[in-house]
């Protein structure tokens, strides 16, 4: 399986979005795989990056899953990690089937996150196997939806400690597309 559209990524993380497609092909039909973050919008960086997918399955990973998720953690990642949310085509965020994070599955992340990550994902996200756009799979965030997504995770962040710099950049983002509408980087919000 071969990965094809313009990227931000260099060669070493291509390869590795490969494998994953392919890894994930051999127990589900893949409809479509987006790359979002960085590596679709700007600013990746191998050295500090993760390369952010989501996928677009035919049908529920059912008793492949654990199988799936040890294959994927066996992948050496040449990033600093793989962050993966495969949904089951006709799902909408933040229903997903999958999502790895920080090398291990995490299936009660708050779903405030998921719906953030669509809203950019609507601007950002770069089909990379079937040309097929992010339209074609998910019905728009709403105004409604967006805000109250992006004000749940500042009362996240703060309730975070203090010295949490994940949650400092997390409160300066949501905070900058409140006041403009529009979203910056991780490395826009440090500045």
């Amino acid at each position: 399986m071969t990965v094809a559209a313009a990227t931000h990524l260099d060669r070493a993380s291509e390869a590795y979005v490969a494998d994953v497609f392919a890894a994930i092909g051999e127990d589900v039909p893949v409809q479509e795989g987006f790359l979002v973050g960085s590596g679709a919008a700007g600013g990746f960086d191998p050295r500090t990056s993760d390369i952010d997918l989501v996928v677009v399955a035919a049908e529920p990973l059912g008793p492949a899953r654990e199988a799936l998720v040890r294959r994927l953690l066996d992948l050496p990642c040449p990033v600093r990690d793989l962050q993966l949310v495969l949904y089951v085509e006709g799902a909408q965020p933040p229903e997903f089937e999958l999502n790895l994070n920080e090398g291990i599955e995490r299936p009660g992340e708050d779903a405030f996150w998921f719906v953030l990550d669509a809203a950019a994902a609507e601007d950002h996200a770069i089909p990379l196997l079937h040309g097929r756009p992010w339209d074609e799979f998910f019905e728009p965030v709403s105004p409604e939806q967006l805000r109250a997504a992006l004000l749940e995770s500042l009362a996240w962040s703060e309730s975070r400690p203090a010295d949490s710099e994940f949650a400092r950049v997390n409160a300066i983002r949501a905070r900058h597309y409140l006041e403009h509408g529009e979203w910056i980087s991780k490395e826009e919000a440090e500045r």
